[in-house]
């Protein structure tokens, strides 16, 4: 009796948020399933609950991709549209292969995952995708796709043209009680996208996926951070202080830009996104804004370079801000056209919040480079910040370009950050006696209160009230030790 293998692999939890694919326009063999899967080509129809040991070859896969998950208990939805159906059980780790098409009758594609326990009912949830390909043979090519979540329609039919290739498309947010969602081990919940073939019509009769992601309803992150403080552009991942710096594409563009460029050089724009809602614009102009970014955009632009001077950071902001907080942006030159043919390599930078100029032109040259730059401190209000959902704050750096008169034509940006001003540390700045008056007097800086103790070990009383600078009278025949507290 021969033995094919033997495998000990761990126990995965499930993937939240999780993807099929990764937003590359390709179908390049993976490994790891998820983000990482191999899309093969389909094989036709099968019924409920297919096959999650798919083997990675072309017309080998079938209809339902399963995330690494226990799968034991079916949802009432799914029965009740797909017909009873028996589960495939333990699933140790994430499927390899998933069909890469709908072709022909061959419409359905069905992605298995558990969710976990920290999800509530009322936790908002979306669906993004992607398609990289579609049968241009007919007179009028288009394919429709619908996207149900155990089989709860989400989004009715969208219909796809040539144009929509490489566009992500996400559903409107749904909770997990709308969609009968189940939370935990075991529960067998069910994404699909459902294609409708046109090709009767002048339509297509196949249209490729590039990827599919469950994602939760983005929240508002702060500080605001692209890039790192590593005098490097590294290959990052999940955008924000992960983002890849790529080569700038030489053009400018207009708002409000795009949210899934792709982690080449020269396929980036002015325009970097942050995951959240964009529905509500803030005067810059007259644009339509973007709607749901359902993650952080991976590239951002790493230059200003000839006349593509302007790099736009969009974000929202918390509603824990208020219109009082005080804000800086500070960011890092990277480097700096210096060659030989320009006698005074320089670049200029001005910085604006929602088109609100917030630093005047600072002109950096060799000795600033690898030297955090930060605006002067400004409250939200003063550059019209909106907090919540919905509304595009835009962070912009504005380049001046100098190789007209003897400058460099392009300067490297390390990263970019806004952040609450930074509070003075908290400390004694001086401490006096009067003699004659019989009185101290301290000073401090970094807010707080002053604590007073007979002893240098305590025990320790809060004076109610006290702030800098802060006098009381001498206790005659008494020790007092003064500290500081937040």
């Amino acid at each position: 009796m021969g033995i094919d293998y033997i495998q000990l692999n761990p126990v995965l939890p499930p993937p939240f948020p999780w993807a099929v694919g990764k937003d590359d326009d390709n179908w390049p063999a993976g490994n790891g399933g998820g983000p990482n899967a191999t899309f093969v080509q389909e094989a036709g129809t099968n019924p409920l609950p297919g096959n999650p040991n798919s083997p990675e070859v072309n017309q080998q896969a079938d209809d339902d991709y399963y995330f690494a998950g226990d799968y034991s208990k079916t949802i009432a939805s799914v029965v009740a549209a797909e017909g009873d159906y028996t589960p495939v059980g333990t699933v140790l780790v994430n499927e390899e292969a998933a069909e890469r098409a709908f072709a022909g009758s061959d419409n359905n594609k069905r992605y298995h995952f558990n969710l976990p326990t920290t999800l509530k009912p009322t936790n908002q949830l979306m669906i993004s995708f992607d398609m990289v390909n579609l049968d241009t043979s007919g007179a009028d090519p288009h394919y429709g796709v619908e996207v149900y979540f155990n089989d709860v329609l989400v989004m009715p039919e969208l219909v796809v043209y040539p144009a929509d290739l490489g566009k992500e498309f996400t559903t409107p947010p749904f909770t997990l009680a709308s969609v009968n969602a189940e939370v935990g081990g075991g529960f067998d919940n069910i994404v699909t996208l459902k294609g409708i073939n046109h090709g009767d019509d002048g339509g297509g009769q196949w249209m490729g996926i590039d990827y599919l992601q469950l994602n939760p309803l983005p929240t508002p992150v702060f500080p605001i951070v692209v890039g790192k403080d590593d005098n490097d552009w590294p290959l990052g991942d999940g955008g924000g202080a992960n983002a890849s710096f790529v080569q700038e594409n030489g053009n400018s563009n207009d708002l409000p830009g795009r949210a899934n460029n792709r982690e080449l050089a020269g396929q980036g724009d002015d325009d970097y996104y942050f995951a959240g809602i964009y529905t509500t614009t803030i005067p810059e102009g007259a644009y339509e804004p973007l709607g749901i970014v359902p993650q952080n955009e991976e590239a951002a632009e790493r230059a200003f370079a000839g006349s593509d001077n302007d790099k736009r950071y969009h974000f929202n902001l918390p509603n824990t801000l208020k219109a009082t907080d005080k804000l800086v942006v500070t960011w890092d030159p990277f480097n700096l056209d210096e060659s030989a043919t320009n006698p005074d390599p320089r670049y200029g930078v001005e910085v604006y919040f929602n088109d609100v100029l917030v630093q005047p032109e600072v002109m950096v040259r060799h000795a600033n480079l690898d030297t955090d730059i930060s605006t002067p401190a400004f409250t939200l209000a003063s550059v019209n910040a909106k907090t919540g959902l919905g509304f595009d704050n835009i962070v912009r750096l504005h380049g001046n370009n100098y190789s007209a008169d003897g400058g460099g034509n392009w300067m490297g940006i390390d990263y970019v950050k806004i952040d609450l001003e930074p509070s003075a540390p908290l400390q004694f700045t001086a401490s006096t006696v009067d003699l004659a008056t019989k009185k101290v007097t301290l000073t401090w800086t970094g807010g707080g209160n002053v604590q007073w103790a007979p002893t240098i070990n305590g025990p320790w009383t809060t004076i109610a009230g006290s702030n800098s600078p802060f006098t009381e009278d001498i206790q005659n025949g008494q020790n007092r030790f003064y500290r500081l507290t937040k």
